[in-house]
């Protein structure tokens, strides 16, 4: 048994470290982050879901029982006697040898629990700022489709957006088109209708973006998933942005240009009321 130095300190290689080291050293797995309400992870099983799919993707999801990845978040909000928060579950590739092991150790699953409400309320009545961000998205990549844990473009995304004081950055696509935020899924609202980027333009499938799609059309609201030309932002009556954790967040600004009156829209006030009632 070989040694590891870990933080200033050797450590034995089989102290737990290097059941981590498909993460640390490729980023080789699958995370989902789901909301805790009312002690309830929402939409657990769309989640989950979405976790097999991208573990196909990978090539380990015979490896992983989705019945017990649901009971391993169920068990972690109880153990926490959470009523809000949220709760992350990793899945990473088990130990192998290569960059893609024939055969490897079953995954690792790790669940970890953040209490409390993910964004004050007061943020909903003023609306995010987001800028595009300076580099393309990759539609053609299959990392784009997928919830990976390599988020590098993700962070130097934010990190552009944190620099001119937004609170979200925009991607483009190699085409120029609209796909998604660093973290969200993006809506646009004109003349009545709900225009928000389709898959093929490279984003991510969001599970609340999904959710949000067919309460919008139960209610009677149009629909077009589409490529959608950045410049439709500043035509557009409002916009706002999903994600678990955001739920439905009005955008009200981007490049330092209003969207509409600058305001939340009444659509986006009634999508985000009626989804925080379906949850």
């Amino acid at each position: 048994m070989g040694w590891v130095w870990l933080d200033g300190r050797l450590l034995r290689e089989d102290e737990g470290l290097l059941a981590l080291e498909r993460a640390i050293f490729y980023g080789d797995g699958l995370f989902e982050t789901l909301r805790i309400c009312g002690g309830r992870p929402l939409f657990l099983g769309e989640h989950i879901k979405r976790l097999m799919e991208g573990a196909a993707v990978l090539g380990f999801a015979a490896a992983l029982e989705p019945e017990a990845l649901a009971c391993a978040v169920q068990e972690t909000v109880a153990a926490n006697e959470a009523t809000e928060g949220s709760v992350r579950l990793t899945v990473i590739r088990g130990r192998g040898p290569g960059l893609y092991p024939k055969a490897s150790a079953p995954p690792l699953v790790l669940v970890t629990f953040r209490p409390g409400v993910p964004y004050a309320p007061e943020l909903y009545v003023r609306g995010f700022k987001a800028i595009f961000v300076s580099f393309p998205r990759n539609e053609r990549s299959p990392l784009v489709y997928i919830k990976s844990l390599n988020f590098l473009e993700n962070i130097l995304g934010k990190k552009e957006a944190a620099a001119k004081g937004a609170d979200e950055g925009l991607f483009r696509n190699t085409a120029g088109y609209l796909c998604e935020g660093t973290v969200s899924n993006i809506f646009l609202v004109r003349e009545q209708t709900l225009v928000t980027p389709d898959v093929a333009s490279g984003l991510l499938p969001g599970v609340t973006r999904k959710v949000v799609i067919r309460l919008a059309r139960e209610a009677g609201l149009p629909v077009a998933e589409r490529p959608v030309r950045p410049e439709e932002l500043f035509k557009a009556d409002e916009a706002f942005l999903t994600n678990s954790l955001l739920e439905v967040m009005p955008l009200v600004a981007v490049e330092d240009r209003m969207i509409g009156d600058g305001k939340p829209g009444p659509v986006t006030c009634f999508l985000r009321e009626r989804y925080a009632r379906y949850r």
